[in-house]
């Protein structure tokens, strides 16, 4: 299979994953029993996108703009934009969507708890997007896959919680099922784009494009693995143990994945 036929794979498959996981609590609404076991897989995807971050995609990037540049230049540009990715969801959740969150619930009379699904859709889909035109931008099917298992590790556990936080609001089910379709199709839309630039561009140009997405999508992972998931995780009480051995498990998959990339 040549690498366009795995990537429209990839996009049936993510896309079907965030579908399915998103509408599960929707329209069963969700179940205390799969609690422990989605929060343990949550911590799995939060070692997966941090070995996805800093042992595959910010090496790749490095690599690539080293190359470009020359041996002559050491500054550590492909840091610097991984930052830069970090700094950019940062605003985005933490400054732009929590201040606009503050002033709608200043201004109406609006529950916080109403308003909570929204702002996570809108949050999940930046990750997506840009996620998502990484993984479309890659030219070797190896890394292509590692992306991938990074991915897809974390969309079901995103679009399940996606959907435990819509029936908690008591989102109308229409509007609900509107909304997960929305973040589910966020990474297969970056996918295409990121073919779609990565088809159009070519030489020096298609290897700007990767190592600068590379970069920017390993400030995001790192962003989603560090504040958004180990976080969030750890401070829910009880299974520390477990949750900690799942982040390293997930890592170690991501550091066995790089032995053939």
């Amino acid at each position: 299979m040549g690498l366009g036929e795995t990537k429209l794979f990839y996009i049936c498959v993510v896309g079907l994953m965030g579908i399915v996981a998103g509408l599960w609590p929707v329209l069963t609404g969700p179940h205390a029993r799969y609690d422990r076991f989605f929060s343990l897989g949550n911590a799995f995807g939060g070692g997966v996108f941090l070995g996805a971050s800093l042992i595959h995609l910010l090496p790749d990037s490095i690599d690539s703009l080293r190359s470009l540049l020359g041996p002559s230049w050491d500054y550590p540009l492909a840091s610097l934009i991984c930052a830069a990715g970090f700094l950019v969801v940062l605003l985005i959740e933490k400054v732009i969507v929590a201040e606009g969150e503050g002033r709608v619930l200043s201004s109406a009379s609006v529950s916080r708890y109403a308003l909570a699904p929204y702002v996570l859709a809108l949050v999940l889909s930046v990750h997506s997007v840009i996620a998502g035109i990484a993984l479309g931008a890659e030219t070797s099917v190896v890394t292509s896959a590692a992306l991938f298992v990074a991915i897809i590790a974390h969309k079901g556990v995103a679009g399940f919680a996606l959907g435990v936080s819509l029936h908690r609001a008591h989102i109308a089910r229409p509007r609900a099922i509107g909304l997960v379709a929305f973040f589910a199709m966020m990474t297969p839309l970056g996918i295409v784009l990121g073919a779609l630039l990565g088809a159009l561009l070519s030489g020096k140009s298609a290897q700007w494009f990767e190592g600068i997405f590379d970069a920017l999508a390993a400030g995001t992972f790192l962003y989603i693995a560090v504040v958004d998931i180990v976080e969030s995780e750890f401070a829910k009480p009880g299974d520390s143990g477990a949750k900690f051995a799942m982040v390293a498990l997930g890592i170690a998959v991501m550091a066995v994945v790089a032995i053939w990339t």
